[in-house]
């Protein structure tokens, strides 16, 4: 074999490439996540937000309030059965009535209608109307329109007014009665009402002497 057929063998044999470009061409498995140390991580996250909130909610500072456990209707008087404790933030603003002040609400009349888990307050309630010395009760059966459209409660102040004549054209409306405080109001058929007036003796003689020629009407005023 000459000396130039071993050269050509040679040069047909293949030298690995070992210069850096190749190496940089070698095919590696990827990088795997590790699922379970992220999951960790979340976690623990999650914890310490949790753990703030909670933490910030705990300095809060509340205290008890009496707010009403069931619906009041407007003119209803407030027993203690209708009241529960709540706590509230004590630097929230809201108007409340502490806990030892239910006796300041209890047995009053709603002035207006309180639904459940609103908070009492003094403003929302006045005395329960007490006939005195010098003062009567009178009656008044009253059709649609003689009484205002939102309805009467007991404790709801009004005038007594004796309605003009359609007929009359130079009649004025006339007072027979101011100031007066309803003390019980009864539906009756087709939406009529029977509504109880407390005033002074003088003017519930008045009213109940006026009654019978009809036309009366009840107008409501501000306390």
């Amino acid at each position: 074999m000459t000396a130039l057929t071993r050269a050509a063998r040679r040069s047909d044999e293949r030298v690995p490439d070992r210069s850096p470009m190749a190496a940089s061409t070698d095919l590696r498995p990827p990088t795997r996540i590790r699922k379970p140390e992220v999951a960790v991580g979340v976690l623990v996250t999650t914890l310490f937000a949790l753990g703030a909130v909670l933490w910030h909610l705990h300095t809060i500072e509340k205290v008890p309030a009496l707010a009403v456990a069931s619906r009041i209707d407007r003119g209803a008087a407030i027993e203690r059965s209708d009241l529960r404790v709540v706590y509230v933030p004590a630097d929230d603003g809201l108007a409340r009535l502490d806990v030892d002040r239910i006796d300041a609400v209890v047995g009053r009349v709603a002035l207006v209608d309180l639904p459940a888990g609103s908070l009492v307050t003094p403003s929302l309630v006045v005395d329960a109307a007490i006939v005195g010395d010098g003062q009567g009760i009178v009656g008044l059966s009253l059709d649609p329109g003689a009484y205002p459209a939102t309805g009467l409660a007991p404790g709801d102040r009004v005038n007594v007014v004796r309605a003009l004549d359609v007929a009359a054209l130079d009649e004025v409306p006339v007072v027979i009665a101011t100031d007066a405080t309803v003390f019980a109001v009864e539906e009756l058929s087709s939406d009529r009402l029977l509504v109880s007036v407390l005033t002074d003796q003088a003017d519930a003689e008045r009213v109940a002497a006026s009654a019978a020629s009809g036309g009366l009407r009840l107008l409501m005023v501000t306390s």
